[in-house]
């Protein structure tokens, strides 16, 4: 990089995601290379086109991946990859166009952004990929996750970007990534290859100083209920997802079990726009009806900043969403995580504990809430560790950060 080039980097991921938990790795990074380089203003692009955080639902999500998640997985893969390529000719490309001429370097991550459902990210990050290099850009990828099985056409565009000669370097956020892309793509990271393949904790470890969160001493009692719609747990998820109705049933029993403990359970969703729709139908179901004068529902979070305050306010959550699981831990909590897909196991056995991911989607009550007062016990050394992690989340981005300066 030339002195007098002002250096202008970019992070891409779906940080505008309802999801707030992707905005949360994003803030999480771009905190960390303002500290490291002051006067720096990172970029976002985010891979869905958006510009903003959205107010309210897109028409016919809901319905789409409802559908989706119900076809075959060869027609899913088929059907997916025409549908997103016609999102990123409409959205991403031009985002593109209008973002990478004043690039200086690109750091795509996090998230489960190595995975091929739907064909949604083979396809935008293939997109990426060809725009790096035609505006001679490096390229690294920090913090992602990386799904244990890809399909044919999947594994053919993630190939090409782990080939594209603008990409130096490739860090994961578990173990388990790490060997499943050395098992996709072993040959780029081969001693004789050309990238070099690293593992960090997940960027949003970062949250107490990115938001600027204190962590208390003082229990709350006040313990996060995390709500997921089905359909999602179906479309991501590795087993058979709960019907709607069990889902609800279970929520009413951890409510119950918890408030029988002495908690008071606080419902609320990571901002998805189809998990806060689930969110109001079980509050309005007669299975929840008895349990309601003893449960909060929160507002939903507006903001990633929003969400990480809301869960800086719980003792410990119960959840499935793997980044209110994550901002939970890092923020002093205690997280019960609900098993469903490869990614949770990767972060309990990062955090070593293994013991408070429960093994089913819908876990025995009692168990979960056992799980949340044993690890409420170890509160003190949870905490500890959670430290020990963010700074081994600070090196991470800033060794990334050091391949493209």
């Amino acid at each position: 990089m030339v002195a007098d080039t002002p250096f202008h980097p970019v992070i891409a991921a779906v940080m505008y995601s309802p999801n707030l938990g992707d905005g949360a790795i994003a803030a999480c990074i771009d905190h960390a290379i303002r500290q490291q380089l002051p006067g720096v203003k990172p970029g976002w692009l985010d891979l869905a086109g958006r510009t903003e955080f959205p107010r309210q639902p897109s028409k016919g999500r809901q319905a789409a991946i409802t559908l989706m998640a119900s076809l075959p997985s060869p027609v899913d893969q088929l059907i997916g990859e025409q549908i997103i390529r016609h999102q990123a000719r409409s959205r991403l490309e031009p985002l593109l166009a209008r973002t990478l001429p004043s690039t200086s370097a690109l750091m795509l991550g996090g998230g489960q952004l190595l995975s091929d459902v739907h064909m949604n990210f083979p396809v935008k990050l293939a997109a990426l990929g060809t725009g790096a290099a035609q505006w001679d850009i490096p390229v690294v990828i920090h913090g992602v996750g990386v799904t244990e099985t890809w399909h044919p056409r999947a594994t053919a565009l993630f190939l090409k970007l782990l080939g594209n000669r603008k990409l130096v370097s490739v860090c994961v956020r578990d173990r388990a990534s790490h060997e499943n892309l050395l098992r996709h793509a072993g040959d780029e990271f081969a001693p004789r290859g050309r990238l070099d393949l690293r593992i960090a904790p997940d960027p949003a470890l970062l949250a107490p100083d990115a938001f600027d969160l204190q962590i208390s001493d003082a229990a709350t009692g006040r313990i996060g209920l995390g709500i997921t719609h089905p359909s999602a747990l179906q479309a991501h998820g590795e087993g058979a997802a709960p019907s709607g109705h069990n889902a609800i049933s279970n929520v009413a029993a951890l409510a119950s079990n918890l408030t029988a403990n002495g908690f008071r359970p606080v419902l609320f969703t990571n901002g998805a726009f189809e998990d806060e729709a689930f969110l109001a139908r079980l509050v309005a179901s007669k299975t929840f009806a008895a349990f309601k004068s003893g449960v909060e529902v929160a507002p939903r979070a507006s903001s990633p900043a929003g969400l990480a305050r809301l869960i800086a306010g719980f003792d410990g959550v119960i959840a499935h969403r793997l980044h209110a699981n994550i901002l939970s831990f890092a923020l002093g909590g205690v997280p019960v995580g609900l098993a469903w897909d490869a990614k949770m196991r990767g972060f309990f056995d990062l955090i070593d504990e293994a013991g408070l991911l429960q093994t089913s989607a819908c876990p025995d009550p009692a168990q979960a809430v056992a799980s949340l007062q044993d690890g409420l016990k170890r509160r003190a050394e949870m905490r500890q560790r959670a430290r020990e992690l963010s700074v081994a989340a600070r090196a991470g981005v800033l060794e990334s950060l050091d391949r493209v300066c």
